[in-house]
């Protein structure tokens, strides 16, 4: 798994110097034929074997949206062990303060999102499902910063609400049995995001980036 995320990053930092050489064929396209939008993974949650992808797109100058997705289905039923996950969040964001010289998506931003998921976790012979979606929202504050000319690093917090029904269960004689249901209602962080962005589309770079020729 780790080598597959590596993967990824090397091809996306590869595209992303083949787009910024003048004589690139890749060049063209990312400034013609794609809306200025920023992709991104969580690298948090690749760590964790979550595979996740991610899209920011800028509304005007100070405004975006942002939609994320992972999911992740291990397992191995010979030693009950499941690491089982899929959902994501949408967040509607600003970017305040002076964005002279800036990236649209490149600063301080404070945003409101609402996310669901649904999970099956399971180690050393007790289980924690959710059955049903567990959902919820809360307030996002973070910081990106630029790393490269289409390449930034995004650092987000949320903290909100997350509700839904849990199952609790063991495994006994190849099957397994139901313990407890319980209701939950957290409050707390509910987003730890350290997400690697690259920025695509027509003049979608960071200025202070940029090469002097």
């Amino acid at each position: 798994m780790s080598r597959y995320i590596l993967l990824i990053l090397l091809i996306i930092v590869r595209l992303t110097a083949a787009a910024g050489s003048p004589d690139s064929p890749c060049r063209g396209c990312m400034e013609c034929c794609v809306p200025p939008v920023a992709l991104r993974t969580n690298m948090i949650s690749d760590l964790a074997l979550i595979p996740n992808i991610g899209i920011t797109v800028p509304l005007g100058n100070r405004w975006a949206v942002d939609l994320s997705w992972s999911y992740a289905w291990w397992s191995n039923n010979m030693r009950h062990r499941y690491w089982r996950t899929y959902g994501g969040h949408a967040e509607i964001r600003i970017y305040p303060g002076n964005r002279d010289n800036k990236n649209r998506l490149e600063g301080h931003h404070l945003g409101v999102y609402g996310q669901m998921v649904t999970y099956d976790f399971e180690f050393g012979g007790k289980g924690r499902m959710g059955p049903k979606w567990s959902a919820g929202g809360g307030i996002a504050y973070g910081y990106t910063l630029p790393i490269g000319q289409r390449l930034s690093l995004d650092f987000t917090i949320g903290i909100g609400y997350l509700g839904g029904k849990q199952y609790r269960y063991y495994p006994t004689g190849g099957r397994y049995v139901w313990e407890s249901t319980r209701n939950i209602n957290y409050i707390g962080p509910t987003r730890c995001e350290i997400s690697l962005l690259w920025l695509i589309g027509k003049g979608n770079v960071n200025p202070s980036k940029i090469r002097q020729e």
